[in-house]
C-alpha cells in the first residue's frame, strides 16, 4: 500500500509505480483527438496487468462508479499546406489522447476510507504495449507499457490545411 497521496500502478500485485498528471484533461468519448501534450518519461510498466490504486484525502467523498484508461497515440508523420513548411509537430515525446478507452472498476479498500483500487472487470485483459492514460475526473494520468508497439490505434498521421486539421491512422503496418 501507498504511504503518500497519489495515483500508483499496481504492479503483478507486487509493486507501486506512481502516475504522472498529463496537465491536459481527456476529452469526452465523442471527440476523437485531444490536444497534443508532452508525454512524461515515466512510468514504464513491465506488462498490461495492471491495476491502480488511488490514495487522496477527498476519495471517501469522490470515488467514481467507472473509470477508463485512454490509448495514447504519437503522430508519426505530419503534412502541412503551410508554404513556410516548419515542423509542427511537437516530437517523439508528444501524443494525443484517442477515444479508444477500457473501462476499469473500482472497490474500496477495506478499513483505508482515503484508497480505493481500480481494476478491469475482464480478468483476461492485457493492455498491449503503447501509451496510456489512466482517466480519472478532471485529470489523466500517463504510463507505458513496455514491449513492442504494433497496435494501429497508438499511431496517427496529421494533415494541417488551411481549412483545419485532419487525422489518420497511420498507412502502414509496422512498429509504432
Amino acid at each position: 500500500m501507498p504511504t503518500d497521496y497519489g495515483i500508483y500502478a499496481l504492479i503483478d500485485d507486487k509493486s507501486l509505480a506512481e502516475l504522472n498528471a498529463t496537465g491536459v484533461m481527456a476529452p469526452d468519448m465523442r471527440i476523437a483527438i485531444s490536444p497534443e501534450f508532452k508525454k512524461p518519461d515515466r512510468p514504464h510498466l513491465p506488462n498490461g496487468r495492471v491495476k491502480f490504486i488511488v490514495f487522496r484525502r477527498d476519495a471517501a467523498n469522490v470515488i467514481p462508479e467507472r473509470v477508463e484508461v485512454r490509448v495514447v497515440a504519437k503522430i508519426a508523420r505530419e503534412f502541412s499546406t503551410d508554404a513556410a513548411g516548419k515542423n509542427l509537430g511537437g516530437g517523439e515525446d508528444v501524443g494525443v489522447i484517442r477515444n479508444f478507452s477500457y473501462p476499469f472498476r473500482v472497490s474500496p479498500i477495506p478499513g483505508k476510507p482515503e484508497m480505493y483500487e481500480l481494476h478491469t472487470g475482464d480478468s483476461g485483459l492485457e493492455l498491449a504495449p503503447g501509451h496510456y492514460v489512466l482517466s480519472l475526473g478532471s485529470q489523466a494520468y500517463y504510463f507505458q507499457v513496455d514491449g513492442e508497439i504494433t497496435d494501429p490505434r497508438q499511431c496517427l498521421e496529421r494533415v494541417v490545411a488551411g481549412n483545419g486539421t485532419f487525422y489518420a491512422p497511420c498507412k502502414k503496418a509496422r512498429t509504432y
